[in-house]
């Protein structure tokens, strides 16, 4: 007995899971002499028994299943250990695959849960009457403990692992609903900035067309009285004179405020180019700040904000436009929306510096600074001072996903010693490898 013992204890030591079953199947189909040895997993429910291990002929061959109904193994599902040492096709006749096996003696031992609850089995089957019928009980028994805690530990382990593997795709869904979320923020956000230069140019435009068309309903005016001075031969040559110097006023002004609509026609195209165009181009950095700037005149108007630029008129970019103006966009909105409560003498600048292989792109303020307690989480979602106001907390977080994505580059918060705030944005001035583009 010790040393069959101490045979199966060495093979099964290091050994877990589909190795273990296989390995103390077949030690105990070995020292017990049977012809077929099986471990099965129970499942009442279903009162159907399945094979965790089976060796036949001293061979591990495929797992089956078999319903309990009219077998000696609805006994052991009772907790009860069977003992047929002779004829046990006899007292379950209407068990048809002991039949069909030829089966004559039987061993049942019940394998017990941590909670003393019948979860399985240990089963040897003869084709001849067992010789020593409680030589293989006491085997069975000496190892159901190990073999059940075998079963419990893999039961686990892939539950575990179907756990993981469901928090993962959960994870993996949340991960890719959350970049929808957030291409659906970046789009709505450009949308929303577009709408405001749209506003913005509309009552830029509204004033040089105001003018142009006052001073066009003044000159019918003048023309419709020299006409009927001409009519009635009363026009005078001083009369004709003034009308014609007046006439010159008119149209020189009439010119200039058309020509003043033109150019910001001209610049709200650019800059909406600017804003949806998602394709690489070499851009003039200057230009393209300045477009961003032109665009804004009616918030720096309503706001009175001084807004300035100091970028040399040589320096050229080649990024996505479209982040790049958006990044500018909002930064500067930031800063009217954020930076001078209570403040006058409200001033930002925009600058740039050539670093080699990138440029560093400055949007300074001289307004409150941010708040200490947000200063760390700035770039986060959802953090704003002014949620009460209607502020989202996203505009930041966009901003550091524009920049450190699509751009490629990098962005911090500066806190000047004079007061203020400083945003140092980091890009290179060209990107050298494809980069996914946030929009």
């Amino acid at each position: 007995m010790e040393k069959i013992l101490r045979n199966i204890i060495e093979g099964v030591s290091n050994n877990y899971g589909k190795a273990f079953f296989d390995t103390i199947t077949t030690k105990l189909h070995t020292s017990i002499g049977a012809d077929f040895t099986f471990i099965a997993r129970l499942d009442l429910d279903a009162y159907v028994s399945r094979t965790v291990s089976l060796v036949a002929g001293g061979n591990v061959v495929d797992n089956m299943e078999y319903s309990l109904e009219h077998t000696p193994c609805a006994d052991v599902a009772d907790n009860s250990v069977c003992l047929y040492k002779d004829s046990i096709t006899h007292l379950f006749p209407k068990d048809q695959l002991l039949v069909d096996m030829g089966i004559v003696g039987y061993v049942g031992v019940p394998l017990h849960d941590s909670d003393g609850k019948v979860m399985g089995l240990t089963v040897a089957l003869y084709k001849q009457p067992i010789k020593d019928v409680e030589f293989v009980k006491t085997i069975f028994q000496i190892f159901s403990g190990r073999i059940s805690g075998e079963i419990e530990r893999t039961e686990y382990q892939l539950n575990l692992e179907s756990k993981v593997a469901k928090r993962t795709a959960h994870l993996e869904d949340a991960m890719h609903s959350l970049k929808r979320t957030q291409t659906l923020l970046v789009r709505q956000e450009k949308l929303a900035s577009l709408g405001g230069v749209v506003a913005g140019v509309a009552h830029e435009i509204n004033t040089p067309l105001g003018i142009a068309k006052t001073g066009h309903s003044l000159h019918v005016e003048q023309t419709k009285k020299i006409t009927k001075s001409f009519a009635d031969n009363t026009l005078t040559a001083t009369a004709m004179k003034e009308y014609l110097n007046q006439s010159q006023e008119i149209m020189s002004t009439v010119t200039d405020n058309l020509e003043r609509a033109i150019d910001l026609v001209q610049n709200f195209k650019y800059a909406a180019v600017d804003r949806i165009d998602d394709t690489v181009h070499t851009h003039n950095l200057n230009k393209l700040v300045t477009r961003v700037t032109t665009s804004l005149a009616a918030e720096f108007l309503r706001s009175q904000i001084k807004c300035s630029i100091d970028i040399d008129g040589h320096m050229e970019i080649t990024t996505h436009g479209s982040d790049l103006t958006q990044v500018i966009s909002n930064l500067i909105m930031n800063a009217a929306v954020h930076a001078f409560d209570g403040r006058g003498d409200r001033k930002i600048e925009v600058s740039a510096h050539d670093m080699g292989g990138s440029f560093e792109l400055l949007v300074t303020d001289n307004g409150i600074g941010v708040d200490e307690s947000i200063r760390k989480t700035v770039f986060d979602p959802f953090v704003t001072t002014k949620r009460g106001a209607g502020s989202s907390g996203l505009g930041m977080n966009i901003v550091h996903n524009q920049v450190t994505g699509s751009l490629n580059g990098h962005i911090e918060l500066i806190s000047p010693l004079a007061g203020g705030t400083q945003w140092k944005i980091s890009l290179p001035k060209r990107l050298t490898q494809p980069v996914a583009h946030i929009a």
